[in-house]
């Protein structure tokens, strides 16, 4: 069985499997709806646009793909298809990139709105999306940890939902309480939420970059481990 057709044997079972479980296909888009009704809600004068923009599009970023991700793999986990997986050889990079690139597409689909939300045009736009790729793949890689790590889909969902809605939060509390942000500038969320909220040319920092490459590595890391140990534990 080659990677390719692997990878697009489980992508194709994630596209059938999605429509079965309402609960992470409303998720995709609660966000990207929250975000419109926010936008047209508030009067253009207050100038509050670009701060809902920036803290849904975190939110969304963050919370959906951490979600979503951890509660596909526990349920595979869950019906013992993925100790088939990996006794089948399956390794964990073609595994992370169907399951993953599914809850990619899917986010990145819905996350497009955003950019006509806060109309970003031009290179701009294109910036904002390179951005909530960076966050994605980030919340991908967590939550496939924990839905590795995770017994079970309920146990996936217990960890999932509480960290999500903490990192998803933390620059929205920033933005009221500085101090918060000593310690949220070392978490990705608010380093995307910061390049979202103004994605224009040069005002990106090395800074914002580098946390949120740390821990991508860091998560993808203990994601490889947790799917390794599952050879001898599933």
């Amino acid at each position: 069985m080659t990677a390719v057709y692997t990878v697009g044997a489980l992508f194709s079972k994630q596209c059938k499997d999605i429509f079965r479980n309402v609960e992470v296909l409303i998720l995709f888009f609660v966000y990207p709806l929250v975000a419109f009704v926010m936008t047209n809600a508030i009067p253009e004068e207050m100038g509050q646009a670009d701060f809902f923009i920036s803290i849904f599009g975190t939110m969304h970023i963050v919370f959906t793909p951490m979600v979503a991700m951890a509660s596909m793999i526990s349920e595979e986990k869950e019906k013992n298809t993925l100790r088939v997986l990996v006794m089948s050889n399956v390794k964990p990079a073609v595994y992370l990139l169907s399951i993953g690139g599914f809850v990619f597409i899917c986010t990145m689909i819905t996350a497009i709105p955003f950019v006509f939300f806060g109309g970003f045009t031009g290179m701009d736009a294109v910036r904002f999306m390179v951005y909530m790729a960076m966050g994605c793949i980030c919340s991908l890689f967590l939550g496939g940890l924990i839905g590795t790590a995770a017994k079970n889909m309920m146990g996936a969902n217990a960890v999932a939902v509480p960290l999500g809605l903490v990192i998803s939060f933390m620059p929205m509390l920033s933005f009221f309480q500085k101090s918060i942000k000593e310690f949220s500038r070392f978490v990705y969320g608010q380093q995307i939420s910061d390049l979202l909220a103004n994605p224009g040319e040069g005002v990106a920092t090395a800074e914002s970059f580098i946390v949120v490459a740390i821990n991508m590595v860091i998560f993808l890391g203990v994601f490889l481990f947790m799917y390794r140990r599952n050879k001898l534990e599933v």
